[in-house]
């Protein structure tokens, strides 16, 4: 069974490894591996609270359902910035992405997602890799750090 540690340790752990892929250019797979990291922490919250883990991607819904945001620290620049970053990673990041490769998800990018307009197209992906692994860095941060001064049952 995995249990509420094992999936906070696995949010660390993809946070890493999503850096290490996009230092690697494997752009993709690192913005991938950065949205389920987001995921792992969503579980792991919900796991603590003893709430099921429903079959849906829908990173915003588990956040809600696990309370993650009331966790921080209130009315503060960190709860600010970790909203602000789920959001980012929430317009970047669909389950589905796992199957794209670098060419199917720019084209995601700027078709769908309609993101990073501004950017140059041959800079895009890996723009958009740095986007959603800085927001998962916040978010899986806030989360492990809630973690260890927070109570929870």
């Amino acid at each position: 069974m995995i249990t509420a540690d094992t999936y906070r340790r696995a949010a660390e752990a993809r946070v890493e490894e999503a850096r290490a892929l996009h230092e690697q250019e494997h752009y993709a797979l690192a913005h991938y591996v950065a949205g389920l990291a987001v995921e792992c922490m969503m579980y792991a919250y919900l796991c603590r609270l003893g709430l099921p883990i429903e079959k849906h991607h829908d990173l915003i819904r588990h956040c809600s359902r696990c309370r993650f945001l009331g966790f921080l620290p209130q009315d503060g620049p960190v709860t600010l910035r970790v909203r602000a970053a789920m959001g980012d990673v929430r317009a970047r990041w669909l389950n589905n992405h796992r199957y794209r490769d670098e060419r199917e998800l720019l084209h995601w990018l700027q078709s769908e997602a309609r993101l990073d307009e501004n950017v140059a197209k041959q800079k895009r992906l890996r723009h958009s890799s740095r986007k959603i692994i800085d927001a998962a860095v916040a978010v899986v941060t806030a989360g492990r750090l809630a973690w260890e001064r927070r109570q929870l049952p």
